[in-house]
């Protein structure tokens, strides 16, 4: 202890009413005899959480070991409007002494703050009376019953805020310069039960709130109704449990609509489908994945907005497949998951926050807040429409346990069982319990700032509720007696007329500050929120650098800034100036005429897809042939002997020296629209080019596509279809259909001519690209690959300039990447290093 005195030179312990003598002890023992200063700040009149073990008594102990010259009172108030500090302090300044029923808790008036800016509150023009008492008077002797008290209550409450509102609407009620809004309004309650009850009426008169409440999720009715959806996912063949979700409000199905189903088999079909369609992706993705689709796909969010409390139902429902997410780590498939939901529905806890319910949202909505959240806040309208509800658990009979304090020694406690009526643990319970009820009344009236609603009359066991000692206090009370007893009985001997006559005399010295009238029992008009303009957006315009980021390239990315890699059918392809004046010359129709554009393209590259190359000659040519144009929205009837033709002769040609033809080619031997992804560390184009150089093709016709070569440097991954890999004797073999018109004769696709189009339009990078994609592939199939002998080379297939009469110099593009320059690209793509070049390639 004496290391500690030493270690710490000064403190300062807010919120010190909320300690216990425990905590009070150790300080004491610290700084008692140290020479050092502590500072102990509170307020006792707002102590009241003693159900989470703080003791009031542990700061009267403190107070008395204070000398009188080290205590100091902060009695200006920065928060309320100087009018309703006078209503608050006649309040509870009408009983002289212990208003608070403890001498070390006594009330100073509070001082409003000099020069402070204030903005008041107008109603249609008027500074109404800052403090608004509303009377419930019973029609007869008997006090009203609690339950009729708390509806006409809350119903009186709604329909006032609703009117509020509305004025604030219509600019007709203000705070300072502006409307009031539903953020400016708190509703306080001592239980959510109550809160519960203010949301009800609020929403039947359209008004929108938001409840802060410890309630569990998994007790609300979206636990129940996703158990009963998780139930008919995972077991989609019990047309109950379907039946019984299909009912709930998650889908929205009436009772003839499911009446309906029975008779209609083929849409009860559906549903059952539909049902083990979310099982398939349940089981194959996860519960997320499920949950993501089925909302979005009933339209879930839609459905539940249109409740009256809709954003609280989604809300909740958000919140639980949240959870669901996380304890499917633990608690994996089906079974497991909807075992867990059903055994936090059946015991709920509310000391894990991760399962209260969250708000919905809080902006300008009317707040609902227990008075213990309360403390601390502030708020321009307060309503307390059941602070007249004066329960005591120290009245319950004989058998209940009463906590108390020995009244000679306050530093300890007593916990009495079995006590009866008579036991003077009884009355010492009541009072400790009547007074946290006080400091509670306390912190709800003092927590507005403009206006402050109060209900209060002749209700059963509001004799020990606060007001009653506050506002009904006997004017004497002998020595003898119980002062608690004497304030109850007053209070029930209380005609209407009387305890109307007390709340004048008491809050006489206010004047103007406080309004007594009846509780108003009219329904409430419905909110009409105002008309709001909808706001001009702009986007603003980016001008910094993008920073290099990962993504998916392509050779379509590279050459032409597309983002998105598809089948390639030639969709950028151009049409040189020469060969477009040569067209209009074309004296007859034969595959030169054939239309040109992405559609021809996508045509011929879907007929050789579909195309057996080994019946060539076959009749079902034609019928695939005029299938194909007719699904492409070409004419069959005229262009299908034209691209008949087109195609034999296609799979006529010799493609090489060595007499290589595409209709050697069966089906088990081919590959069509090979797609491929393969990873890339960085991609640069000056390294590009830097390879493609030293392998010649700085110079010729891909010269110029070389030198102006530039894109954005890509880390990520390579994507790319390749119409066509194709294995003959033992090579494997690349090929690119290509539809492009180059010219309205054969001569305009002789090889000079396919090398400007493949230069012009970047194709070498393209086959490059597809090289070291299929290279990859190989080295991953073979277990003997070896690029040399397996790799046979790149056809681009100029189809309209194809013959068998003029061999593989008409219409045939040939390459074979040397090796050097395909170990080369393959390192630069894996490594993004365009360093030496490798001598031979790796075949493991």
């Amino acid at each position: 202890m004496e290391t500690l005195r030493h270690r710490y030179a000064a403190a300062l312990i807010d919120e010190f009413q909320d300690t216990d003598p425990v905590q009070y002890a150790i300080f004491r023992d610290i700084y008692t005899d140290a020479g050092k200063p502590v500072f102990l700040v509170g307020d006792p009149k707002q102590a009241i959480y003693s159900f989470r073990g703080a003791d009031i008594f542990a700061y009267l102990t403190a107070r008395n070991d204070t000398p009188d010259a080290n205590r100091h009172t902060l009695d200006v108030n920065w928060r309320s409007d100087p009018r309703l500090l006078t209503a608050l302090n006649a309040v509870f300044g009408a009983v002289g002494n212990q208003p608070f029923l403890f001498d070390g808790i006594p009330f100073h008036p509070a001082i409003p703050a000099d020069g402070k800016q204030r903005e008041p509150l107008w109603i249609q023009g008027q500074r109404e009376p800052p403090l608004q008492v509303w009377l419930l008077e019973p029609d007869g002797d008997k006090p009203l019953d609690k339950g009729d008290a708390s509806r006409q209550a809350a119903r009186a409450t709604a329909a006032e805020i609703a009117r509020l509102l509305n004025l604030g609407a219509r600019d007709q009620a203000r705070i300072g310069d502006r409307p009031l809004t539903g953020g400016d309004i708190a509703v306080l309650v001592r239980s959510h039960w109550q809160g519960r009850l203010i949301r009800g009426e609020l929403l039947r008169l359209g008004v929108p709130s938001v409840q802060h409440a410890d309630d569990n999720v998994f007790v609300s009715d979206e636990a129940l109704q996703l158990e009963w959806l998780l139930a008919a996912v995972a077991e989609p063949g019990d047309e109950g449990r379907v039946r019984t979700t299909l009912a709930s409000d998650l889908f929205g199905l009436s009772g003839e609509d499911l009446h309906r189903l029975r008779e209609a088999e083929q849409s009860w079909t559906a549903w059952l489908e539909k049902f083990q369609d979310y099982r398939l992706l349940w089981r194959e993705h996860g519960f997320m994945r499920f949950f993501r689709a089925w909302l979005t796909g009933e339209e879930v969010p839609q459905r539940l907005l249109a409740f009256r409390d809709g954003e609280r139902r989604l809300t909740n429902l958000l919140h639980l497949a949240e959870l669901l997410q996380v304890a499917g780590r633990t608690h994996p498939g089906m079974v497991g998951l909807l075992k867990w939901l059903g055994d936090r529905r059946r015991v709920p806890t509310n000391r894990d926050e991760e399962q209260q319910l969250r708000l919905e949202s809080d902006e300008n909505l009317v707040r609902i807040v227990t008075v213990h959240k309360s403390k601390g806040l502030e708020y321009d309208v307060v309503f307390c429409p059941f602070l007249w509800d004066g329960r005591l658990r120290a009245d319950g009979k004989g058998g209940t346990a009463l906590l108390y304090h020995d009244p000679a020694d306050a530093g300890r406690a007593i916990l009495a069982v079995g006590a009866d009526e008579e036991h003077p643990a009884r009355q010492h319970a009541r009072r400790e319990e009547l007074a946290e009820n006080l400091r509670l009344f306390y912190v709800a009236l003092t927590r507005a700032k403009q206006r402050c609603t109060l209900v209060w009359g002749k209700i059963k066991e509001a004799e020990t509720a606060p007001p009653a000692w506050l506002l009904h206090h006997p004017p004497v009370i002998g020595p003898s007696q119980d002062p608690l007893k004497v304030t109850r009985q007053r209070f029930k001997d209380l005609t209407t007329s009387a305890l109307r006559g007390d709340l004048q005399t008491v809050f006489a010295a206010a004047g103007e500050t406080i309004a007594i009238t009846p509780l108003p029992m009219a329904s409430g008009q419905r909110y009409r929120p105002p008309a709001l303009a909808e706001t001009a957006l702009q986007a603003r315009e980016f001008t910094g650098p993008l920073p290099e980021f990962w993504r998916v390239g392509s050779f379509t990315a590279l050459t032409a800034g597309h983002s998105v890699e598809a089948p390639d059918y030639d969709m950028t392809a151009t049409i040189p100036e020469a060969a477009e004046a040569t067209a209009v010359a074309a004296p007859s129709k034969g595959i030169f005429e054939f239309p040109r554009g992405a559609r021809a393209g996508v045509c011929l590259h879907t007929l050789f897809e579909r195309l057996d190359f080994t019946q060539g000659e076959d009749e079902r040519l034609e019928t695939l042939v005029g299938r194909t144009l007719t699904g492409h929205g070409l004419d069959a009837a005229e262009w299908t002997p034209v691209v008949a033709d087109l195609a034999r002769r296609v799979l006529a040609t010799p493609l090489n020296s060595a007499g290589l033809r595409l209709a050697t080619v069966t089906t088990d031997r081919r590959l069509n629209e090979m797609e491929f992804t393969y990873p890339l560390a960085k991609l640069r184009a000056d390294a590009l080019r830097r390879v493609l150089e030293r392998h010649g093709y700085a110079t010729g016709p891909f010269r110029d596509m070389i030198e102006t070569l530039e894109f954005n440097p890509l880390r990520g991954y390579m994507k790319g279809f390749i119409d066509l890999v194709f294995e003959a004797d033992g090579q494997f073999w690349l090929v690119d259909y290509k539809s492009n018109w180059l010219g309205a004769e054969p001569a305009a696709y002789r090889r000079e001519r396919l090398d400007e189009a493949m230069a012009r339009e970047a194709y070498l990078l393209q086959y490059l690209i597809y090289t070291v994609a299929l290279h990859r592939y190989l080295r991953l199939r073979l277990p003997d690959y070896d690029y040399e002998r397996h790799f046979g080379g790149v056809f681009y297939l100029f189809l309209r300039g194809m013959d068998p009469a003029l061999g593989p110099d008409c219409g045939v593009f040939h390459d074979r990447p040397a090796p050097g320059l395909v170990t080369a690209l393959d390192e630069l793509m894996a490594t993004g290093n365009a360093g030496a070049d490798g001598v031979a390639l790796d075949t493991g």
